[in-house]
């Protein structure tokens, strides 16, 4: 099993603990700078992010990209972000990804949508919008926290925030 996966430009880097250095892998499909990476069911999913067209202007990376961890291989997703998210937070959950918040270069903007990606079902994968965020952030970290079903169905009061993050 690998630890830790690490990317920059096409090249894909994995830090072998028992050999104590990096192993180049399979170059990734196209270059992004910005994005998210998750990994669910031995795949590693690399989302959004932008990269540079042949005019060197930035463009918004909206399709997904999954790399094997057995095979060593990339596959593109025959799903796609429905808008492009840079900077974004990222959490697993119950097979699924979540692209919380980000930036877009389109508007200059921070983001307030949560993206999800249901990978549970191969072949009818799918992604939708989540609950929006209480405010627009980029840079922003997430997680899952393991709490009883009663206190949060179906994600619903992470819609109202319970307290602002700086105040005390």
């Amino acid at each position: 099993m690998l630890p830790l996966i690490w990317r920059n430009d096409y090249r894909l880097m994995v830090y072998e603990p028992n050999q104590n250095k990096w192993i180049s892998r399979s170059p990734m499909l196209q270059r992004r700078v910005y994005h998210s990476m998750a990994a669910v069911q031995r795949k590693l999913y690399v989302l959004g992010g932008n990269d540079l067209d042949y005019n060197n202007d930035r463009i918004l990376v909206r399709h997904i990209d999954s790399y094997n961890i057995d095979t060593d291989q990339w596959t593109r997703c025959n799903f796609n972000l429905l808008t492009g998210q840079n900077e974004s937070g990222v959490a697993v959950h119950n097979e699924r990804i979540y692209l919380v918040g980000g930036y877009s270069i389109w508007t200059n903007e921070p983001l307030a949508c949560i993206q999800v990606m249901d990978i549970s079902r191969e072949g009818k994968e799918e992604v939708f919008y989540g609950p929006t965020l209480p405010f627009a952030s980029n840079g922003i970290a997430a997680c899952f926290l393991p709490a009883p079903y009663f206190t949060c169905p179906n994600l619903q009061t992470l819609q109202v925030p319970h307290h602002r993050i700086g105040t005390i």
